[in-house]
Protein backbone atom coordinates (compact mmCIF):
# COMPACT_ATOMS: atom_id res chain seq x y z
CA UNK A 1 0.00 0.00 0.00
CA UNK A 2 1.17 3.61 -0.60
CA UNK A 3 0.45 4.36 3.23
CA UNK A 4 4.54 3.30 3.89
CA UNK A 5 5.62 5.69 1.87
CA UNK A 6 4.95 7.86 5.03
CA UNK A 7 7.95 6.86 7.02
CA UNK A 8 10.33 7.20 3.65
CA UNK A 9 13.16 9.42 3.45
CA UNK A 10 14.41 10.99 0.08
CA UNK A 11 17.19 8.64 -0.64
CA UNK A 12 14.38 5.66 0.54
CA UNK A 13 12.25 7.16 -2.41
CA UNK A 14 15.34 7.64 -4.63
CA UNK A 15 15.95 3.90 -4.74
CA UNK A 16 12.63 3.09 -4.58
CA UNK A 17 11.28 0.62 -7.74
CA UNK A 18 7.68 2.17 -7.72
CA UNK A 19 8.94 5.72 -7.74
CA UNK A 20 11.69 5.40 -10.08
CA UNK A 21 9.05 3.64 -12.72
CA UNK A 22 6.84 6.90 -12.25
CA UNK A 23 9.33 9.32 -12.52
CA UNK A 24 11.43 7.72 -15.60
CA UNK A 25 8.26 6.41 -17.50
CA UNK A 26 5.00 7.29 -16.50
CA UNK A 27 2.01 6.08 -17.15
CA UNK A 28 -1.68 6.54 -16.24
CA UNK A 29 -2.41 3.87 -13.33
CA UNK A 30 1.41 4.87 -12.04
CA UNK A 31 0.72 8.78 -12.30
CA UNK A 32 -2.71 8.93 -10.84
CA UNK A 33 -1.47 6.83 -7.85
CA UNK A 34 1.53 9.34 -7.24
CA UNK A 35 -0.74 12.45 -7.76
CA UNK A 36 -3.33 11.75 -5.68
CA UNK A 37 -0.66 10.75 -2.84
CA UNK A 38 1.32 13.72 -3.32
CA UNK A 39 -1.56 15.79 -2.29
CA UNK A 40 -2.27 14.31 1.15
CA UNK A 41 1.09 15.92 2.31
CA UNK A 42 3.53 19.07 1.41
CA UNK A 43 5.79 17.44 3.41
CA UNK A 44 6.25 14.52 1.64
CA UNK A 45 5.69 16.83 -1.54
CA UNK A 46 8.58 18.09 -0.74
CA UNK A 47 10.85 14.62 -0.22
CA UNK A 48 9.38 13.92 -3.64
CA UNK A 49 10.47 16.42 -5.73
CA UNK A 50 13.71 16.41 -4.45
CA UNK A 51 14.22 12.59 -5.18
CA UNK A 52 12.75 13.15 -8.55
CA UNK A 53 15.93 15.13 -9.17
CA UNK A 54 17.98 12.59 -8.23
CA UNK A 55 16.82 10.04 -9.73
CA UNK A 56 16.86 12.08 -13.29
CA UNK A 57 20.57 13.19 -12.05
CA UNK A 58 21.80 9.77 -12.18
CA UNK A 59 19.88 8.76 -14.81
CA UNK A 60 21.65 11.47 -17.07
CA UNK A 61 25.57 11.46 -15.08
CA UNK A 62 25.64 7.90 -14.61
CA UNK A 63 27.63 7.04 -17.57
CA UNK A 64 29.52 10.47 -18.19
CA UNK A 65 32.02 10.63 -15.47
CA UNK A 66 34.95 8.44 -14.82
CA UNK A 67 35.70 6.62 -11.30
CA UNK A 68 38.84 9.50 -11.31
CA UNK A 69 36.51 12.12 -11.58
CA UNK A 70 33.93 11.26 -9.15
CA UNK A 71 36.43 9.55 -6.31
CA UNK A 72 37.94 13.53 -6.77
CA UNK A 73 35.40 15.68 -6.62
CA UNK A 74 33.72 13.50 -3.91
CA UNK A 75 36.61 13.96 -1.81
CA UNK A 76 36.39 17.93 -2.63
CA UNK A 77 32.90 18.17 -1.63
CA UNK A 78 33.22 16.88 1.32
CA UNK A 79 35.84 18.45 2.79
CA UNK A 80 34.55 21.87 1.70
CA UNK A 81 31.04 20.26 3.84
CA UNK A 82 33.56 19.93 6.62
CA UNK A 83 34.50 23.59 6.54
CA UNK A 84 33.82 25.77 9.63
CA UNK A 85 31.60 28.24 9.10
CA UNK A 86 32.53 31.79 9.04
CA UNK A 87 32.63 33.93 12.91
CA UNK A 88 29.48 35.62 12.11
CA UNK A 89 27.08 32.86 11.32
CA UNK A 90 27.45 31.62 14.75
CA UNK A 91 26.74 35.08 16.24
CA UNK A 92 24.38 34.39 18.54
CA UNK A 93 22.67 37.88 17.62
CA UNK A 94 22.09 36.43 13.83
CA UNK A 95 19.27 33.77 12.72
CA UNK A 96 20.66 30.29 12.40
CA UNK A 97 20.17 29.23 8.54
CA UNK A 98 19.59 25.41 9.02
CA UNK A 99 22.72 24.08 7.39
CA UNK A 100 20.62 22.89 4.31
CA UNK A 101 19.15 25.60 3.71
CA UNK A 102 22.47 27.99 2.84
CA UNK A 103 23.55 29.26 -0.37
CA UNK A 104 26.70 27.41 -0.64
CA UNK A 105 25.16 23.92 0.75
CA UNK A 106 22.42 23.61 -1.95
CA UNK A 107 25.53 24.60 -4.75
CA UNK A 108 27.58 21.87 -2.99
CA UNK A 109 24.68 19.00 -2.53
CA UNK A 110 23.91 19.29 -5.99
CA UNK A 111 27.05 18.69 -7.41
CA UNK A 112 28.06 16.40 -4.81
CA UNK A 113 24.24 14.76 -6.09
CA UNK A 114 25.33 14.48 -9.46
CA UNK A 115 28.43 13.46 -9.20
CA UNK A 116 27.59 10.91 -6.30
CA UNK A 117 24.82 9.32 -8.22
CA UNK A 118 27.10 8.26 -11.07
CA UNK A 119 29.44 5.96 -8.79
CA UNK A 120 26.37 5.43 -6.49
CA UNK A 121 24.52 3.63 -8.96
CA UNK A 122 27.41 1.60 -10.37
CA UNK A 123 27.44 -0.09 -6.76
CA UNK A 124 24.12 0.42 -5.36
CA UNK A 125 22.21 -1.48 -8.10
CA UNK A 126 23.77 -4.50 -7.94
CA UNK A 127 23.08 -4.28 -3.89
CA UNK A 128 19.49 -3.52 -4.71
CA UNK A 129 19.65 -6.23 -7.07
CA UNK A 130 20.14 -8.28 -4.43
CA UNK A 131 17.26 -6.96 -2.58
CA UNK A 132 14.90 -7.37 -4.25
CA UNK A 133 15.77 -10.59 -5.26
CA UNK A 134 15.53 -11.52 -1.87
CA UNK A 135 12.16 -10.00 -1.04
CA UNK A 136 10.70 -11.60 -4.40
CA UNK A 137 11.85 -14.77 -2.83
CA UNK A 138 10.17 -14.31 0.20
CA UNK A 139 6.66 -12.75 -0.73
CA UNK A 140 6.15 -14.30 -4.45
CA UNK A 141 6.01 -18.14 -5.30
CA UNK A 142 8.97 -19.74 -6.62
CA UNK A 143 9.08 -23.23 -8.86
CA UNK A 144 9.65 -26.34 -6.55
CA UNK A 145 11.56 -29.35 -6.96
CA UNK A 146 8.84 -31.27 -8.01
CA UNK A 147 7.35 -29.01 -10.77
CA UNK A 148 7.89 -29.92 -14.35
CA UNK A 149 10.99 -28.30 -16.48
CA UNK A 150 10.47 -28.01 -20.01
CA UNK A 151 13.44 -27.09 -22.13
CA UNK A 152 13.48 -26.31 -26.14
CA UNK A 153 16.58 -28.00 -27.01
CA UNK A 154 15.84 -27.94 -30.14
CA UNK A 155 16.65 -25.61 -33.21
CA UNK A 156 12.99 -25.23 -33.95
CA UNK A 157 9.64 -23.54 -31.74
CA UNK A 158 8.30 -26.46 -28.96
CA UNK A 159 4.71 -26.55 -27.99
CA UNK A 160 3.92 -27.45 -24.06
CA UNK A 161 0.42 -28.16 -23.39
CA UNK A 162 -0.30 -27.06 -19.45
CA UNK A 163 -2.83 -29.22 -17.47
CA UNK A 164 -5.56 -26.04 -17.63
CA UNK A 165 -5.56 -26.85 -21.97
CA UNK A 166 -3.25 -23.72 -21.70
CA UNK A 167 -0.58 -23.90 -24.42
CA UNK A 168 3.13 -22.70 -24.44
CA UNK A 169 5.53 -22.13 -27.45
CA UNK A 170 9.11 -22.06 -26.37
CA UNK A 171 11.55 -19.86 -28.55
CA UNK A 172 14.60 -22.57 -28.64
CA UNK A 173 16.94 -22.21 -25.68
CA UNK A 174 13.98 -21.04 -23.50
CA UNK A 175 12.58 -22.96 -20.51
CA UNK A 176 9.42 -22.97 -17.87
CA UNK A 177 8.52 -24.86 -14.98
CA UNK A 178 5.34 -25.27 -14.05
CA UNK A 179 2.93 -28.03 -10.93
CA UNK A 180 1.52 -30.93 -13.40
CA UNK A 181 -1.49 -29.95 -11.77
CA UNK A 182 -2.35 -26.28 -11.10
CA UNK A 183 -3.34 -26.15 -7.68
CA UNK A 184 -5.36 -23.91 -5.34
CA UNK A 185 -6.97 -20.33 -7.20
CA UNK A 186 -4.18 -19.63 -9.14
CA UNK A 187 -2.34 -21.01 -12.58
CA UNK A 188 1.57 -20.05 -11.69
CA UNK A 189 4.27 -20.53 -14.60
CA UNK A 190 7.87 -19.94 -14.19
CA UNK A 191 9.73 -18.75 -17.61
CA UNK A 192 13.73 -17.81 -18.84
CA UNK A 193 14.19 -17.41 -22.15
CA UNK A 194 11.07 -16.44 -24.66
CA UNK A 195 7.67 -17.81 -25.19
CA UNK A 196 4.36 -17.83 -26.16
CA UNK A 197 1.10 -18.41 -24.41
CA UNK A 198 -2.14 -19.06 -25.48
CA UNK A 199 -4.07 -19.07 -21.91
CA UNK A 200 -7.43 -21.13 -21.97
CA UNK A 201 -10.13 -18.68 -20.20
CA UNK A 202 -11.14 -18.83 -16.58
CA UNK A 203 -11.72 -15.71 -14.73
CA UNK A 204 -11.78 -17.85 -11.53
CA UNK A 205 -8.13 -18.90 -12.10
CA UNK A 206 -5.89 -15.91 -13.25
CA UNK A 207 -2.92 -17.19 -15.08
CA UNK A 208 0.63 -16.01 -13.82
CA UNK A 209 3.69 -16.02 -15.74
CA UNK A 210 7.02 -15.10 -13.68
CA UNK A 211 10.07 -13.41 -15.44
CA UNK A 212 12.53 -12.00 -14.07
CA UNK A 213 11.31 -8.78 -12.07
CA UNK A 214 8.41 -8.84 -13.81
CA UNK A 215 4.66 -10.52 -13.34
CA UNK A 216 2.46 -11.12 -16.61
CA UNK A 217 -1.22 -11.77 -14.95
CA UNK A 218 -4.07 -12.56 -17.79
CA UNK A 219 -7.32 -13.88 -17.15
CA UNK A 220 -7.59 -15.37 -20.61
CA UNK A 221 -5.70 -14.58 -23.73
CA UNK A 222 -2.94 -14.84 -25.86
CA UNK A 223 0.67 -12.75 -25.20
CA UNK A 224 4.32 -13.31 -25.85
CA UNK A 225 6.99 -12.96 -23.26
CA UNK A 226 10.58 -12.49 -24.09
CA UNK A 227 12.93 -12.49 -20.88
CA UNK A 228 16.48 -13.39 -21.25
CA UNK A 229 18.57 -13.71 -19.07
CA UNK A 230 21.19 -11.92 -20.44
CA UNK A 231 19.13 -9.16 -21.53
CA UNK A 232 18.15 -5.45 -19.78
CA UNK A 233 14.84 -5.55 -20.83
CA UNK A 234 11.80 -7.81 -20.46
CA UNK A 235 9.04 -7.42 -23.02
CA UNK A 236 4.99 -8.51 -22.92
CA UNK A 237 3.45 -8.15 -26.13
CA UNK A 238 -0.39 -8.86 -26.54
CA UNK A 239 -1.97 -10.84 -29.63
CA UNK A 240 -5.62 -11.31 -27.96
CA UNK A 241 -7.28 -9.98 -24.58
CA UNK A 242 -5.82 -8.04 -21.80
CA UNK A 243 -3.10 -8.82 -19.44
CA UNK A 244 -1.67 -6.62 -16.77
CA UNK A 245 1.43 -6.23 -16.07
CA UNK A 246 3.55 -5.24 -12.82
CA UNK A 247 7.39 -5.38 -11.19
CA UNK A 248 7.87 -7.47 -8.00
CA UNK A 249 9.11 -3.90 -6.44
CA UNK A 250 5.45 -2.39 -6.78
CA UNK A 251 4.46 -1.69 -3.33
CA UNK A 252 0.83 -3.39 -4.10
CA UNK A 253 2.51 -6.41 -6.02
CA UNK A 254 0.95 -8.91 -3.55
CA UNK A 255 -2.55 -7.21 -3.96
CA UNK A 256 -2.51 -7.81 -7.79
CA UNK A 257 -1.14 -11.33 -7.41
CA UNK A 258 -3.94 -11.94 -4.96
CA UNK A 259 -7.38 -10.73 -6.51
CA UNK A 260 -9.23 -11.63 -9.82
CA UNK A 261 -9.34 -8.09 -11.01
CA UNK A 262 -6.40 -7.00 -13.71
CA UNK A 263 -4.40 -4.28 -12.67
CA UNK A 264 -1.25 -2.33 -12.70
CA UNK A 265 -0.12 -1.30 -16.26
CA UNK A 266 -3.07 -3.28 -18.46
CA UNK A 267 -2.10 -4.05 -22.30
CA UNK A 268 -4.31 -4.61 -24.89
CA UNK A 269 -4.16 -6.32 -28.21
CA UNK A 270 -1.21 -4.59 -30.40
CA UNK A 271 -0.07 -3.32 -27.28
CA UNK A 272 3.94 -3.71 -26.16
CA UNK A 273 5.66 -3.37 -22.91
CA UNK A 274 8.94 -2.58 -22.37
CA UNK A 275 10.39 -3.15 -18.67
CA UNK A 276 13.83 -1.62 -18.05
CA UNK A 277 15.53 -3.85 -16.06
CA UNK A 278 18.37 -1.40 -14.95
CA UNK A 279 16.35 1.62 -14.97
CA UNK A 280 13.27 -0.07 -12.99
CA UNK A 281 10.72 1.62 -15.45
CA UNK A 282 7.86 0.32 -17.63
CA UNK A 283 6.82 1.59 -21.23
CA UNK A 284 4.23 1.12 -23.18
CA UNK A 285 4.14 1.09 -26.61
CA UNK A 286 2.65 -0.66 -29.82
CA UNK A 287 3.93 -3.81 -31.39
CA UNK A 288 6.37 -3.40 -34.56
CA UNK A 289 3.90 -4.92 -36.63
CA UNK A 290 0.17 -4.75 -35.61
CA UNK A 291 -2.33 -6.90 -36.80
CA UNK A 292 -5.45 -7.04 -37.72
CA UNK A 293 -7.96 -8.62 -34.31
CA UNK A 294 -11.26 -9.16 -36.04
CA UNK A 295 -12.44 -12.40 -37.22
CA UNK A 296 -12.07 -12.74 -41.27
CA UNK A 297 -15.25 -12.37 -42.06
CA UNK A 298 -16.02 -9.26 -40.19
CA UNK A 299 -12.41 -7.21 -41.67
CA UNK A 300 -14.18 -4.58 -43.39
CA UNK A 301 -12.53 -3.15 -46.80
CA UNK A 302 -10.43 -0.03 -45.88
CA UNK A 303 -12.08 1.92 -49.23
CA UNK A 304 -12.96 5.33 -48.46
CA UNK A 305 -14.18 7.98 -50.83
CA UNK A 306 -14.51 11.77 -49.45
CA UNK A 307 -15.19 9.64 -46.02
CA UNK A 308 -15.10 11.91 -42.89
CA UNK A 309 -11.62 11.06 -41.24
CA UNK A 310 -13.38 10.60 -38.03
CA UNK A 311 -14.76 7.66 -39.60
CA UNK A 312 -12.01 6.53 -41.19
CA UNK A 313 -10.07 6.61 -37.88
CA UNK A 314 -13.24 4.65 -36.01
CA UNK A 315 -12.64 1.67 -38.67
CA UNK A 316 -8.96 1.39 -38.05
CA UNK A 317 -9.94 1.63 -33.89
CA UNK A 318 -12.21 -1.31 -34.34
CA UNK A 319 -10.16 -3.34 -36.79
CA UNK A 320 -6.94 -2.96 -34.66
CA UNK A 321 -8.43 -2.46 -31.28
CA UNK A 322 -6.14 0.74 -31.21
CA UNK A 323 -6.97 4.20 -29.15
CA UNK A 324 -6.58 7.22 -31.78
CA UNK A 325 -7.08 10.81 -30.20
CA UNK A 326 -7.29 13.06 -32.32
CA UNK A 327 -9.01 16.65 -32.18
CA UNK A 328 -12.65 16.10 -33.92
CA UNK A 329 -13.12 19.85 -34.19
CA UNK A 330 -10.02 20.35 -36.11
CA UNK A 331 -10.56 17.48 -38.33
CA UNK A 332 -13.90 17.78 -38.78
CA UNK A 333 -14.05 18.96 -42.60
CA UNK A 334 -11.08 16.50 -43.59
CA UNK A 335 -12.33 14.14 -46.21
CA UNK A 336 -10.05 11.22 -47.48
CA UNK A 337 -10.32 9.00 -50.52
CA UNK A 338 -7.93 6.08 -51.14
CA UNK A 339 -7.66 2.36 -50.66
CA UNK A 340 -6.00 1.50 -47.95
CA UNK A 341 -6.82 -2.92 -48.23
CA UNK A 342 -3.14 -3.99 -48.33
CA UNK A 343 -0.70 -1.45 -45.99
CA UNK A 344 0.28 -2.44 -42.62
CA UNK A 345 -1.04 0.17 -40.00
CA UNK A 346 1.78 2.51 -39.68
CA UNK A 347 1.30 2.38 -43.60
CA UNK A 348 -2.31 3.71 -43.46
CA UNK A 349 -1.83 6.42 -40.93
CA UNK A 350 1.19 7.57 -43.31
CA UNK A 351 -1.14 8.07 -46.04
CA UNK A 352 -4.10 9.30 -43.91
CA UNK A 353 -1.80 12.40 -42.09
CA UNK A 354 -0.48 13.20 -45.18
CA UNK A 355 -3.94 13.69 -47.01
CA UNK A 356 -4.93 15.59 -44.28
CA UNK A 357 -2.03 17.72 -43.57
CA UNK A 358 -1.37 15.98 -39.89
CA UNK A 359 1.41 13.69 -38.18
CA UNK A 360 1.21 11.47 -35.64
CA UNK A 361 3.44 9.20 -32.95
CA UNK A 362 2.87 6.30 -30.51
CA UNK A 363 2.35 7.46 -26.85
CA UNK A 364 1.81 4.86 -24.33
CA UNK A 365 0.32 2.41 -26.43
CA UNK A 366 -2.02 4.94 -28.22
CA UNK A 367 -1.35 6.65 -31.77
CA UNK A 368 -1.90 10.68 -31.04
CA UNK A 369 -2.54 12.46 -33.86
CA UNK A 370 -1.20 16.47 -34.37
CA UNK A 371 -3.07 18.65 -36.68
CA UNK A 372 -3.71 22.19 -37.53
CA UNK A 373 -6.38 21.49 -39.45
CA UNK A 374 -6.68 20.64 -42.73
CA UNK A 375 -7.07 23.37 -45.91
CA UNK A 376 -9.69 23.64 -47.94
Amino acid sequence: MMDKYNHFAVEDLVWDGYFRQWVLSPTRETDAAWTAWLKQSTVFNEKACQAREIVLSLKVLENQISDEEIDKSVKQTIARLNQPLPAHISDIDTPVIPFFRTVWFRVAASVSILILAGIFSRSYFSTVSTQRTAVATEVFPQPQSSFIKKINETQTPMRVELADKSTVTLTPGSYIQYEKHFKGDTREVFLVGEAFFDVSENPGRPFFVYANELVTKVLGTSFTVRALASSREVTVEVKSGRVSVFSKSDPNAVQKVGNNRLEGLVLSPNQKMIFKRDEVRMVKTLVEKPEIILPKDQIPHFSFEDTPVSEVFGAIEIAYGVDILYDAELLKDCPLTATLDNQPLNEKLMIICKAVEATYEVLDGQIVIHSEGCRN
